[in-house]
């Protein structure tokens, strides 16, 4: 897909309702293929990760003209915490239970916080890039 379809889907996300105060939409933009044997190739996967980090880049390029710079910050801390913690915001549980723990860029859009990643759960998943939108700035750095 090209950064302008992806923008497509955003922009759709974007005009989803949010109802509730942790409510939360995400979207797979890419997926590739998953890595499990016998497919368990480690240089395609480090190719297919840079890839979808160039994808991220490009993608973040096209946000920024939109909505200015974006921030960034680390999925770490939330790699130690369990997901059925309460006090987990909705959004992040939904990342860790994905196994999405890459670093967040993110764009305050009106009332919205707008954050896409690169995610890959195990060595065996697939990597995704994705987008997500929520209305609560719980658990982001500010």
């Amino acid at each position: 897909m090209s950064v302008k379809q992806y923008l497509a889907q955003i922009d759709e996300l974007l005009a989803r309702p949010l109802t509730g105060s942790g409510a939360y939409h995400l979207v797979t933009l890419r997926e590739s293929r998953d890595f499990s044997p016998p497919n368990d190739d480690w240089d395609e996967l480090m190719r297919t990760s840079e890839e979808f980090e160039g994808e991220l880049r490009d993608l973040a390029a096209a946000l920024d003209a939109r909505w200015g710079p974006h921030a960034s910050m680390s999925m770490e801390d939330y790699s130690y915490m369990d997901p059925d913690d309460d006090e987990v915001p909705p959004f992040f549980r939904e990342l860790c239970e994905s196994g999405y723990f890459g670093d967040l860029l993110y764009w305050r859009v009106g009332d919205r916080l707008l954050a896409a990643s690169v995610g890959h759960e195990d060595k065996e998943e697939p990597v995704v890039l994705f987008a997500g939108v929520t209305g609560s700035a719980q658990g982001f750095t500010t």
